[in-house]
């Protein structure tokens, strides 16, 4: 049966409340709270968005999950905002405080537990953001593109591919949604904030050239933008590209 185990909320904290569940009475789960502290962070005017997700299978993660005794679970860190939950990649966080004990001693924003009878997750958010290493296999796969601007407003699914000669080299199929492609360059990031993205001059199979255009990356986030110019039948038409993860 399904049972609601208590939650708590603290100063700065964020908390959701667990359903868990329990098959032989031997094993009843007694208790189960979690919380976030980010007291001590760059996160806590965001205090009361940062909450706790769940997951039996360290993929699929849920507000509410369903939890035995001596089972294996994990516990994600995000944060909830009216535009969709935010990963939290560059953000460490101290799990030493919960009971029982996390599994291993990662500072991420995962982390593996096991069930017991009694269980209280302490999530501190510790620190600033800091710094995530470039990884070029990052930028490959299934991406929205937004066209902000005066000439484009359309929203282009694209699938971005890794050149094979250059690593940091990346192809979109469809380019302004006319479904062309074209190249960007990543320069490989050395430090934190934004980082810089080139897409170079080149000619499109539907004859148009783009001009010469920079942009930036947020390795942490994920996401990246272009200021594009694209001069095609004579006329030049300039907007941001907007890129997100599907």
């Amino acid at each position: 049966m399904l049972r609601k185990i208590y939650s708590y909320l603290i100063i700065l904290t964020g908390s959701l409340v667990v359903l868990v569940s329990c098959d032989k009475s031997d094993d009843k789960i007694e208790s189960f709270s979690a919380v976030v502290d980010v007291s001590k962070s760059s996160l806590a005017a965001d205090k009361y968005s940062i909450v706790t997700l769940f997951s039996t299978d360290g993929d699929t993660f849920v507000d509410y999950p369903v939890l035995t005794v001596g089972k294996k679970y994990w516990v994600k860190v995000i944060n909830r905002t009216s535009d969709g939950d935010e990963e939290l990649p560059c953000i460490d966080i101290d799990w030493s405080d919960s009971e029982p004990k996390q599994n291993g001693d990662d500072v991420s924003n995962i982390a593996e537990f096991t069930v017991r009878k009694s269980n209280k997750i302490v999530a501190k958010v510790v620190g600033e953001a800091h710094y995530l290493a470039y990884d070029a296999s990052t930028w490959a796969g299934s991406w929205l593109g937004t066209e902000v601007g005066s000439c484009c407003n359309s929203k282009d699914d694209n699938t971005i591919t890794q050149d094979s000669s250059d690593p940091n080299k990346f192809i979109m199929d469809n380019f302004w949604g006319d479904h062309v492609d074209a190249y960007f360059i990543f320069t490989p990031s050395t430090k934190s904030g934004d980082q810089v993205i080139t897409l170079p001059a080149q000619t499109t199979s539907e004859g148009g050239d783009i001009a010469a255009s920079t942009g930036t990356y947020d390795q942490c986030k994920g996401i990246f933008s272009i200021s594009c110019s694209y001069t095609i039948g004579g006329d030049t038409y300039e907007w941001e590209y907007n890129f997100t993860k599907k």
